[in-house]
């Protein structure tokens, strides 16, 4: 897993729905739907955890037996690769 510690990226509008949150890109005027787990993952992502402890913290919240690195990890590069993280 990177080290790197994932944060939001600036300029984003950011609304919760019933399933998760809806994220505008206003610099780029694109509109991301995050899953429940993305979202708790953006809500974690605040450039001071890594995602070692981003997989920690979703293993924590759903009480998985080990945490989802893999996942973690695909998400946060889907996420920078959208530019929603940084």
């Amino acid at each position: 897993m990177s080290e790197r510690h994932p944060e939001v990226a600036d300029g984003l509008d950011v609304h919760e729905v019933d399933d998760g949150l809806v994220v505008y890109d206003l610099a780029t005027d694109r509109v991301h739907y995050l899953n429940p787990t993305a979202s708790v993952l953006l809500a974690f992502c605040d450039g001071t955890r890594t995602e070692a402890d981003l997989a920690t913290v979703v293993q924590d919240a759903w009480s998985l037996d080990a945490p989802p690195q893999e996942d973690v990890r695909a998400c946060v590069v889907q996420l920078r690769n959208e530019g929603v993280l940084r």
